[in-house]
């Protein structure tokens, strides 16, 4: 997977060999051999070459190798990166010099990890530079001197320490939903300059604050590039993962399956893949913490698993009351009298009432009218749609049926589609009260003792007595191939907003699969079962990590796909280990065996003029 840095020696000259563009025209004559020349990337979009300018001597003893500078092109002066030194002219013609110094921007070591992630992910150089150099110029590292903070007896967990003590390698732990990072991001903090990445803001500024007040030195991300340079710890969502790093001594992901650390444009570069690769190259630990963790850091993991005891962990995970809705008729609707009856006593008794119903980008879903169960795929267990009428169809494997229901052979089905604006006008009407209603497309914070809203409500609703799932089968039967992950993420994020065991709330989830492996899990407190089942599922199914896959839509798409199977040194049509899959609602699916023979696959084609949507292990497909 890792790729070594001397392939891209010959990959500048090949792609890069555009040297001209970077000339003058108006001044004739050899390159003045008393100049440096250096190669610069141009902050230009959709531009993805290294040109060679001259440094005037005026700036010699300043622009260097990760030095953000201003150069002429094409009759404007654009920002660019210093990438590298290049020996003796390239041209015979002179070169166009360097117009100004910027300011600091990522060191060569960063420089080489973009490549890596450029290569990794089939994306843009520019944009993984443009992620790595500060907002603000920066023009020297800062003054104060890094600071390790003082560790209190018995304040570091004996896992924590026991796994930055195995050494290099990529170190797994499973902690409870509650499990406070502080304490963690103290311990790698003490072992010089670490490096602490989270999906969350709110858990990342409770990690910066306690190393501070422990008397480390912190660099918050982004704003905190200069304080990296000295050495400082850095601490910060997913894109610190670029920040300079020249002491890195540990690294720590929290939260490590949360979606939220894969970039969301292309490339689609995930912060623990990028993190675990950035702990490779300095040969430090990495420790990847999760309540429950993905498939792909078990798979990267270098050493046996660690888990805090077992009682703290499950002090975290709340009591889960799981309603079994297989019985209801279809026509009573979203809301049980059990969910009524534990909605009243949370609000008699005070406490706020959270609902979530994630209806935007959820597959359509299906239930027999006779016996209620959920249609699902006989081969992948998704949820299946009748686009029209007369067949069931799989959105995940494709796979069709009659439209039969596999526990009781009826026929007729009822579609079980409620939006979160309806439910909440229901809602009130049962509990006599007024709902707030939360959406991820607004970014209100409403006050009301009962909110419902998609899954962005369990992130801005701060505490509650009770979650209620009111259609978890939305979740579990996902199209989506990591939708069992994803929903026991979810139960993760309930689990925090009720306090856990220790707490007095409860989640109640209601279904028609009460055996479904990921509750099962989250009433036991126990991820583990699910995972073994989930990698089984996936090996079978060849999908990620058993898998590399990527994801390709737009207007330049089919293009792309027909450069890919005309790409040098592929057989019968496609390079060796890649199959292509589609099109499926205007996007392709390409699959190999490991993620470097896709990334070499994907960076064997040129693009195609017209927009292009290139999507690397995306966590969710389309």
């Amino acid at each position: 997977m890792c790729r070594p840095a001397s392939v891209w020696e010959p990959l500048a000259v090949t792609l890069f060999d555009d040297a001209e563009l970077s000339v003058n025209p108006d001044d004739g004559g050899a390159p003045d051999a008393t100049h440096r020349v250096v190669r610069v990337v141009p902050d230009v979009p959709a531009m993805d070459r290294e040109l060679d300018y001259a440094v005037p001597h005026g700036l010699a003893d300043s622009v260097a190798v990760g030095s953000v500078v201003r150069v002429p092109l094409h009759g404007r002066r654009v920002r660019g990166w210093v990438v590298g030194e290049v020996d003796g002219p390239t041209t015979d013609r002179r070169l166009s010099e360097v117009a100004r110094l910027s300011g600091i921007g990522p060191d060569p070591a960063t420089i080489d990890l973009c490549r890596w992630v450029a290569w990794r992910w089939a994306g843009r150089l520019p944009s993984l530079l443009r992620a790595a150099t500060p907002d603000r110029v920066v023009t020297a590292p800062s003054r104060r001197a890094p600071a390790k903070p003082r560790v209190a007896a018995g304040s570091t967990p004996a896992e924590v320490a026991e796994l930055l003590s195995r050494g290099p390698g990529v170190h797994l732990l499973t902690v409870g939903p509650r499990t406070d990072p502080g304490p963690i991001a103290v311990a790698a903090a003490a072992t010089g300059q670490a490096l602490v990445v989270g999906p969350l803001v709110r858990p990342m500024e409770h990690a910066a604050t306690s190393i501070q007040r422990a008397g480390g030195a912190v660099a918050r991300w982004p704003g905190g590039f200069a304080a990296a340079l000295a050495g400082h710890t850095v601490v910060g969502g997913r894109g610190a993962v670029f920040a300079p790093l020249p002491h890195l001594s540990a690294v720590v992901v929290w939260d490590e399956h949360d979606e939220g650390l894969q970039n969301e444009s292309s490339p689609t570069w995930h912060a623990r893949e990028v993190a675990v690769e950035r702990a490779r190259r300095a040969g430090v630990p990495c420790l990847l913490v999760s309540p429950c963790p993905s498939l792909e850091a078990r798979a990267v993991a270098t050493s046996p698993t660690a888990t805090v005891p077992a009682g703290r962990r499950r002090a975290g995970w709340a009591p889960v009351t799981v309603v079994d809705r297989r019985g209801d008729d279809p026509r009573t609707g979203l809301y049980s009298a059990a969910f009524v009856e534990a909605a009243r006593r949370t609000r008699d008794a005070g406490g706020r009432v959270v609902c979530v119903l994630n209806r935007t980008g959820r597959a359509r879903l299906l239930a027999c009218r006779s016996c209620g169960t959920v249609a699902e795929c006989e081969r992948c267990a998704a949820a299946v749609q009748a686009p029209d009428g007369d067949m069931l169809v799989c959105g995940r494997c494709g796979a069709e049926r009659p439209t039969v229901c596999l526990d009781c052979g009826a026929t007729a089905m009822k579609n079980l589609r409620v939006g979160i604006t309806r439910a909440a006008e229901d809602l009130e009407a049962l509990l006599r009260e007024p709902v707030g209603v939360v959406s991820a497309a607004g970014d209100d914070h409403p006050r009301s003792g009962v909110l419902i809203g998609t899954e962005a409500v369990l992130h801005r609703a701060g505490h509650a007595g009770l979650v209620a799932f009111l259609d978890m089968d939305q979740e579990l039967l996902a199209t989506r191939y990591r939708a069992a992950e994803q929903a026991m993420a979810l139960l993760v994020a309930a689990s925090r907003l009720v306090g856990g065991r220790d707490g007095d709330g409860q989640l109640l989830v209601q279904t028609r699969r009460p055996g479904h492996p990921v509750l099962s899990a989250a009433v036991r407190a126990d991820p583990e079962p699910l995972a073994a089942a989930e990698g089984l599922r996936r090996s079978m199914l060849a999908l990620p990590p058993a898998a590399s896959v990527a994801a390709v839509g737009g207007e330049a798409a089919a293009e792309w796909i027909e450069r890919l199977r005309e790409s040098d040194g592929a057989s019968e049509g496609l390079p060796e280990g890649v199959e292509v899959q589609g099109p499926n609602d205007g996007w392709w699916l390409v699959r190999a065996e490991d993620p470097a023979t896709l990334a070499d696959a994907c960076g064997s084609v040129s693009r195609p003029p017209g927009r292009l949507r290139l999507r690397v292990d995306p966590v969710r497909l389309p």
